[in-house]
Parts: structure tokens; C-alpha cells; sequence
């Protein structure tokens, strides 16, 4: 999905898929869902970067958001 090299295709598959369900019920809520794709998501995850990503994933875990 991502490219090689990038933020979101260094992280684990468990990692990448928490970010992107983050992602999708947040910030992009309001994205038509025919075109939000793992790939956009990545897009997304990407222009965030490391910090704010793993803030994101501990805020979720803590709030209860995801598991």
C-alpha cells in the first residue's frame, strides 16, 4: 500500500491498521467512503509523521477507542 520508505510502511501491520481505523473515524470522517482507501489513509498517516502518529494509537488505547 505505502510507499517503500515511508513513515506508514515501517510500522507493523497491527500498528498500520489501528492508525488507519484512527484515521478513518476521525479525521477523515467526512471523506466520501468510496474513494478512502488503505492507500489514502497512508497518505494521511504519512503527512502526520512518527509523533503525532504514536500519540494518536496510545490516545485511542487509553480512551478506549481501540484495543
Amino acid at each position: 500500500m505505502s510507499d517503500e520508505g515511508s513513515f506508514s510502511s515501517m510500522l507493523t501491520y497491527g500498528d498500520r491498521e489501528k492508525l488507519r481505523h484512527i484515521v478513518r473515524k476521525t479525521h477523515l470522517r467526512y471523506y466520501p467512503t468510496d474513494k478512502l482507501t488503505n492507500y489514502e489513509c497512508d497518505k494521511f498517516i504519512d503527512a502526520m509523521g512518527a509523533e503525532v502518529a504514536g500519540k494518536m494509537i496510545k490516545a485511542a488505547v487509553d480512551g478506549g477507542f481501540i484495543s
